[in-house]
């Protein structure tokens, strides 16, 4: 699969997977049956979010998520691997903005090494290997003021300069800035080099529905749209709970979303055939 930044339905479906210690129980046998029925419903790439969550490290030895790379490999799938992601990535991005700043550029460290660990380790045959994901989610509050895009602009085009393959990275929109803002801030991290993955807000509701299909209208179609198949059921994401979406409530998400864009699914985990397997969080 090309990279997910213009319409790429002929080559199929994308679906994030979130690895999680609870999955552990999940046998070689049963990744292999969700990754069949992911085929049967059109999928043909898969995006790891973090390969390394705190000290939690999924690539390790008999680490759980090599079977689910086995499985995806076994159907063919394309694979993002996401790298590594801080749990407090959130709070820690809400202090002043020197303390800000030294926290993202050390962010970037930590997944630049856990990149270049994965790279010596390759377990994604060359073929079934789409890119990079940096899961650390840009939002309005990261696009504040022209200098602050400009810095996080730099930062990241300095880690691309070090990565030959595709990287991508997601944004969210929580409603602060006005569309046109943000989508001119996403266009600046967009010219670093950078895939931009806008995650849809049907699931977590920062923006209210008319804000979010405005965004959603003027979203140019170079820019990939993460599908929000959950509902959030809390409020606050250190005690994070969600269900499915229906079959209705996800029909009305898409009328938002142009068929320009190129889809990714978030997440494996919510969907109708992984339910029974992958429990929700």
């Amino acid at each position: 699969m090309v990279a997910c930044q213009s319409n790429s339905s002929s080559h199929g479906k994308t679906v994030f997977y979130q690895p999680l210690n609870q999955d552990r129980t999940v046998s070689q046998v049963q990744w292999q049956q969700l990754f069949e029925a992911a085929a049967n419903h059109g999928y043909r790439s898969l995006v790891v979010q973090w390969t390394r969550y705190d000290n939690v490290d999924f690539m390790a030895q008999d680490a759980q998520l090599k079977k689910v790379l086995q499985a995806a490999e076994q159907f063919n799938f394309t694979i993002w691997l996401g790298l590594n992601s801080d749990a407090s990535y959130f709070s820690q991005m809400q202090q002043p903005e020197d303390e800000r700043r030294r926290y993202f550029k050390l962010q970037l460290a930590h997944n630049l090494l856990q990149l270049n660990r994965l790279k010596k380790q390759m377990l994604v045959p060359a073929a079934n290997f789409a890119g990079w994901y940096l899961p650390v989610e840009l939002n309005d509050t990261d696009f504040s003021t022209q200098a602050q895009i400009s810095w996080l602009a730099a930062e990241l085009r300095l880690f691309k300069s070090s990565v030959k393959e595709a990287v991508a990275v997601s944004a969210f929109s929580n409603g602060q800035l006005s569309d046109n803002e943000y989508l001119g801030a996403l266009q600046q991290i967009s010219d670093t080099g950078f895939h931009i993955w806008l995650q849809d807000d049907a699931g977590v509701g920062f923006k209210s529905p008319a804000r979010r299909q405005a965004l959603l209208a003027q979203l140019p179609c170079r820019f990939a749209v993460i599908s929000e198949h959950f509902r959030q059921l809390t409020t606050h994401e250190l005690a994070f709970q969600a269900r499915a979406a229906s079959n209705e409530e996800i029909a009305l998400a898409q009328r938002a979303i142009k068929g320009c864009h190129a889809q990714i699914v978030f997440s494996l985990r919510y969907l109708p055939f992984a339910e029974g397997v992958l429990v929700y969080k």
